[in-house]
């Protein structure tokens, strides 16, 4: 292939990745857009990961491979180095990607000159042998999507948060000209957030799409969101990345929003520890953010809405914070104990929320074999009813019956619909809350 008609350069980087290695790698080379290289680079693979490569590249000379050390970020960076596209694609070992992905996101890159496009993506499982897909938005309420957006010397980019840095394109002149690559740490734990930052920093030209082309792995047993040591690596990551704003004289710019990402991240490995190892963590978090903010001086105002409350709570003390930074987990944790216990002793159960956390939840449900009642405070679904059943009120429903378990499904007002339940005479170890989907689908619905 001739190197200037190459314009995806797709970057896969493995090390011992047998159980997945072979789909991730076919998935992309049955992309429709034909006119693509496949870079893998190994990392010292020991369990026959090597011989599933060889053979694929002798099916498609687009395949290259190279060898690296063990690091997700050297792996990456030699990907880049060696990459001819124009753009620039990652698919990770234990993940695939729908055929018309690069298709459909180059088009629309290559036509608007995009630093960077985004799209939706799927967080996949297996249960029992069948594979399960959920769509989840890589960008947040408040972003228009499907067109342009220029972002100019502002934070808007980053205000999205991390929500995932594979499931679109780099333009890969974009990377070389602001020196854009992860840091080269040992091991794959969390060495895309300076990548992720940097890029999101930087970005002028951007486009979020609706469609989800990623199929990203949820219930990988060897995935770094697994490690214990996860805390003391977000640190060293995050202490990478702020040496980096320093040396760029960006520090002061980005401080706060640097911040608020770190808040983000420590929140969310605190759900993927097992129990008994959340505590000691996040008081070691604390601890951590406590002596930086003494020295940075943050301002809460500026800190991304989501994590405000947290943000303050470091100044009530480190019990505040531990309280605050776990509050989510233990309403979760709650659910997990039913399901662990009492659930499959009783056929009933009744659904308080019919939105996209409900729908994950009812699926859940019906593998379950379970009898669901549905029950939402939305007018409308009382009176047309969703997937030919009956929406029932609270205060209809609750009068009618009594001694069964209520789960509310709902992100942003949960506790709230807690509360509507208790004034309602539910007792209160019979209402279960659900308002984090990724605990729910990586603790509960692959588990149990």
């Amino acid at each position: 292939m001739c190197l200037n008609s190459i314009k995806i350069s797709s970057i896969i980087y493995v090390r011992n990745g047998i159980s997945y290695i072979e789909k991730c790698v076919r998935s992309v080379m049955k992309q429709s857009l034909r006119a693509i290289e496949i870079l893998i680079i190994d990392g010292g693979s020991t369990d026959g990961t090597l011989d599933i490569i060889e053979k694929l590249k002798r099916e498609d000379n687009r395949i290259h491979i190279f060898h690296a050390p063990a690091s997700v970020g050297a792996q990456f960076n030699l990907g880049l180095k060696k990459a001819k596209g124009e753009y620039i694609g990652i698919c990770e070992a234990d993940d695939y990607i729908l055929p018309d992905m690069y298709e459909k996101q180059y088009k629309i890159a290559s036509e608007n000159q995009l630093d960077l496009i985004r799209a939706s993506y799927y967080q996949i499982c297996d249960r029992d042998g069948i594979e399960y897909k959920f769509d989840l938005k890589s960008y947040t309420t408040n972003v228009e999507t499907e067109t342009v957006i220029q972002c100019c010397n502002d934070t808007f980019f980053l205000e999205q948060g991390i929500r995932g840095f594979w499931n679109g394109l780099y333009r890969r002149q974009f990377l070389l000209d602001h020196q854009i690559w992860m840091n080269e740490t040992k091991g794959a734990a969390h060495q895309d957030i300076s990548f992720s930052f940097l890029t999101q920093m930087y970005a002028k030209r951007i486009w979020f799409m609706n469609k989800p082309f990623y199929c990203y792995r949820i219930d990988n047993p060897g995935a770094s969101a697994n490690s214990l040591n996860g805390v003391r690596l977000h640190m060293g990551e995050y202490e990478e990345l702020r040496k980096r704003l320093v040396d760029l004289g960006e520090w002061e710019k980005y401080k706060n929003i640097f911040y608020s990402w770190e808040l983000i991240s420590y929140q969310w490995f605190l759900y993927q520890l097992p129990r008994a190892q959340r505590e000691n963590n996040a008081r070691e978090v604390y601890r951590y953010l406590q002596e930086q903010n003494e020295k940075e001086q943050y301002n809460i105002k500026y800190i991304i809405k989501d994590v405000r409350k947290l943000a303050k709570s470091i100044f009530l003390g480190e019990d505040d914070f531990v309280c605050n930074i776990l509050l989510g987990i233990e309403r979760c944790d709650e659910l997990l104990d039913y399901i662990i216990s009492s659930f499959e002793k009783e056929p009933q159960i009744v659904l308080f929320g019919m939105g996209h956390v409900g729908n994950v939840i009812n699926l859940f449900l019906e593998l379950c074999k379970k009898e669901v009642i549905f029950m939402d405070n939305n007018r409308d679904l009382q009176k047309n009813g969703i997937r030919g059943k009956r929406v029932y009120s609270p205060e209809e429903l609750v009068k009618s019956i009594s001694n069964i378990h209520y789960i509310v499904a709902n992100v942003e007002h949960g506790y709230d619909m807690k509360k509507q339940l208790i004034g309602l005479g539910v007792q209160k170890d019979k209402i279960l809350v659900c308002d984090n989907e990724e605990f729910f689908l990586r603790k509960i619905f692959v588990r149990a």
